[in-house]
């Protein structure tokens, strides 16, 4: 692997400041009409986006279901901000507004880690779980031509067709959510569409004051506010070597780019 670029080189900023407000009457008001107001808008474009990505040609609906999902995202998370209960720092990602043809690769802390990639990240193509593109409620992603994550052949085909048209692959190389905030092993799935694709790997670094939404957190659960997050980019590379090298490699610089340790 080549040697780090600048972004990589520089230290990692001051931890966010934990949380500071537990049990707030606004706060849980504001908490629990969010949750209600995500429901409602997943919900409700997809339902809107299921009978969509039947009717219209993939051309047309794909484009519009992956913009549709970067300007809710945007908005939804404006919201939140408005809400009082986030914090957002994100400029660090602006860059990607004009990407293409990148597999993305975040360390994954929690749920909300799509949002916040994806609210900067456009014509965005995702791997989702194989059965939730027949649940309508969740047609959204079907409509953007996200990639149901059964056959791996189906997968690598339609990730490096998406790749080579243009589109950006969002790729989470731990493959779950960390339950402590420490990087876990990278799977490397994603160097190998990476290569198939002939495109580079752009991580991106997340960094969090709160475990909300983290393996294990469910949704309803109530965190202290208000809750930090911070993402920025780490380094573009091309994948070189084996895959399995690749991934470990990247896994130990990611760590180090973040201040943190792998498990």
């Amino acid at each position: 692997m080549r040697a780090p670029s600048c972004t990589a080189c520089e230290p990692p900023p001051a931890r966010l400041a934990p949380p500071e407000r537990q049990g707030s009457l606004r706060d849980g008001l504001a908490f629990y009409a969010m949750l209600a107001v995500l429901g409602a808008c997943f919900l409700g474009w997809g339902l809107i986006a299921f009978p969509l990505s039947f009717l219209l040609p993939h051309r047309i609906g794909r484009p519009l279901g992956r913009r549709a999902i970067t300007v809710g995202f945007r908005w939804l998370l404006r919201l939140m901000e408005r809400a009082g209960i986030v914090e957002l720092d994100l400029e660090g990602l602006e860059p990607l507004r004009s990407a293409r043809g990148l597999v993305v690769a975040p360390n994954h802390l929690s749920m909300l880690d799509v949002m916040l990639v994806v609210s900067r990240l456009p014509d965005t193509v995702c791997i989702m779980k194989a059965g939730l593109e027949r649940n309508p409620a969740l047609g959204g992603g079907r409509l953007a031509g996200y990639i149901p994550n059964g056959d791996p052949r189906r997968v690598f085909a339609r990730a490096t067709e998406a790749l080579r048209s243009g589109a950006n692959l969002l790729v989470f190389p731990e493959g779950t959510r960390s339950p402590d905030g420490l990087i876990g092993p990278f799977h490397p799935g994603f160097a190998l569409i990476a290569r198939r694709a002939r495109a580079p790997v752009q991580t991106v670094l997340i960094e969090s004051n709160t475990r909300y939404l983290g393996k294990g957190w469910p949704l309803w659960r109530r965190p202290a506010f208000p809750l930090r997050y911070r993402a920025r980019l780490g380094e573009r590379l091309p994948v070189e070597g084996p895959a399995a090298e690749f991934a470990e490699a990247l896994r130990q610089r990611h760590a180090d780019a973040l201040g943190t340790r792998s498990r």
